[in-house]
C-alpha cells in the first residue's frame, strides 16, 4: 500500500509541474517539507527515526520524508559571473571574493528553516567563513576556537544600528542565535537579504558577513583572483519565473535582477556582471 501511494505521490509531482509554480508548491509539503532543496542526497526530517530512506522514487513512510519527487520536475540556473570595470581582492581573510546568486522570491517565500545548525568559527582572531549565506529561520553557532574570549554582536549593514549582541564566551565555547527577517524597513529593498555584519568589540580588527535569505534558492560562487570571474550553480528550482539576483559585500549587479524562467528538466544559462554602484545602473 504504502509503494501505490509513493508512485501516486510521484505521479502527482510530474502532472504539477507543468502547471506552474503555484500548483508545484502547492502539493510540497505533503513530499518534502523543507529538507535540503538542492540536495542531491536522500534527507530525512529532524527527530525522527529513519534508518531507511530510499528516495527512489519517494517514501510514503510517514517517519522517512525525502525530497526526490518534489525534484522531479525541477530545473537548474547557472552561469557566469563577472567583475566589470573594478577589481575584487580574492585572497586573504577578508577578501572580496565570495558572490551569492539568488532568487529573489519562490512561490510565497515560506519554507520551514533548515533543521541543520550552521556554524561560524573564530580562530585565529579572524572569523570563519567571512562570508556566511543561510535562510532565515537558520541556527548559527559562533564557536570560540581560539585561547581569548571572544564578544559576538550583529551589526545591520543597511540601517547602520545593531542588531544584537550574543554576549561573550570563553576558549572552546559557542554562543547560539537563530537568524530570521524582521518586518522590512525603508532603508531595506524588496528581494534583497537582510546583510549583518559580526563583530567583535573585544577585538576591533575581526568582521565578518551574514546574508540572511528568505528562501532556500541561493548558491555561493568564488571569484578568482586573474579572470575575476565565478561559476555558479543552481540546482533543484521548480520550474517559474523568477527575479535573479546577487550579493555581494561591495558590488551591485549591472542593470538590476533578472527576470528568468526554469523550465522542467531543463538548464537555464545566465551569465551578468557585477561592478560598482556608480556603473551598476547602466545597461549599455
Amino acid at each position: 500500500m504504502k509503494k501505490l501511494v509513493c508512485f501516486a505521490s510521484v505521479a502527482t509531482v510530474l502532472m504539477l509541474g507543468f502547471f506552474g509554480l503555484d500548483a508545484v508548491f502547492a502539493a510540497e509539503p505533503k513530499l518534502c517539507p523543507g529538507l535540503g532543496y538542492q540536495s542531491d542526497k536522500c534527507e530525512c526530517a529532524p527527530g525522527k527515526k529513519c534508518q531507511n530512506c530510499p528516495c527512489s522514487p519517494c517514501s510514503a513512510d510517514k517517519n522517512c520524508a525525502c525530497i526526490t519527487a518534489a525534484r522531479v520536475s525541477a530545473g537548474t540556473i547557472k552561469g557566469t559571473v563577472s567583475v566589470y570595470r573594478t577589481k575584487v581582492k580574492t585572497t586573504g581573510s577578508k577578501s572580496g571574493k565570495d558572490v551569492v546568486v539568488y532568487l529573489e522570491k519562490v512561490g510565497n517565500n515560506d519554507f520551514p528553516p533548515p533543521p541543520k545548525r550552521i556554524r561560524m568559527d573564530q580562530k585565529g582572531l579572524v572569523f570563519i567563513p567571512h562570508v556566511l549565506a543561510i535562510q532565515k529561520g537558520t541556527n548559527v553557532e559562533f564557536l570560540n576556537n581560539d585561547n581569548d574570549k571572544h564578544n559576538v554582536y550583529l551589526f545591520n549593514d543597511i540601517t547602520g544600528k545593531e542588531d544584537v549582541d550574543l554576549g561573550t564566551a570563553p576558549p572552546k565555547k559557542s554562543l547560539f542565535q537563530r537568524l530570521d527577517k524582521p518586518n522590512k524597513n525603508k532603508l531595506e529593498k524588496v528581494g534583497e537579504p537582510k546583510t549583518l555584519i559580526a563583530l567583535c568589540k573585544l577585538h576591533l580588527e575581526m568582521a565578518a558577513y551574514i546574508a540572511v535569505f528568505d528562501n532556500p534558492f541561493f548558491t555561493m560562487a568564488s571569484i578568482g583572483g586573474k579572470p575575476q570571474k565565478a561559476q555558479y550553480t543552481m540546482k533543484n528550482v521548480p520550474p517559474g519565473k523568477y527575479q535573479l539576483n546577487i550579493w555581494h559585500k561591495k558590488l551591485k549587479l549591472r542593470g538590476g535582477s533578472k527576470e528568468i524562467v526554469v523550465e522542467p528538466g531543463k538548464t537555464t544559462t545566465v551569465d551578468f556582471e557585477i561592478t560598482k554602484s556608480k556603473y551598476a545602473k547602466k545597461k549599455g
